[in-house]
């Protein structure tokens, strides 16, 4: 698999993400256990994820759902169509699948 867009390994970027979800949780100040009650997953899940990224896609959904994150999933793969001329222009047309 190509890293062509990205600075950061796989592992690299779910440890940030989980790192992003840490802070998000001490910004609302709320303890894991509270968390965990309010997303309905383990205690141990959320330290697991806030550690080293690891985590389910439902576990994922199911804490950003309890941090007020949902928009930041349903937009995690939306495809932006070009806003103007010139970006259609510099985009270019192509054909089939790579």
């Amino acid at each position: 698999m190509a890293l062509t867009h990205s600075l950061l390994a796989p592992g690299e970027l779910a440890r940030q993400v989980g790192n992003n979800a840490r802070e998000t949780r001490l910004a609302q100040n709320l303890s894991r256990k509270t968390l965990a009650q309010m997303a309905g997953v383990s205690e141990s899940t959320i330290k697991r994820f806030e550690s080293s990224g690891q985590i389910t896609l439902d576990g994922l959904v199911l804490i950003a759902t309890a941090l007020g994150a949902t928009r930041q999933i349903a937009e995690l793969f939306k495809h932006e169509h070009p806003l103007s001329l010139e970006e259609i222009k510099q985009t270019g047309r192509t054909r089939g699948r790579k």
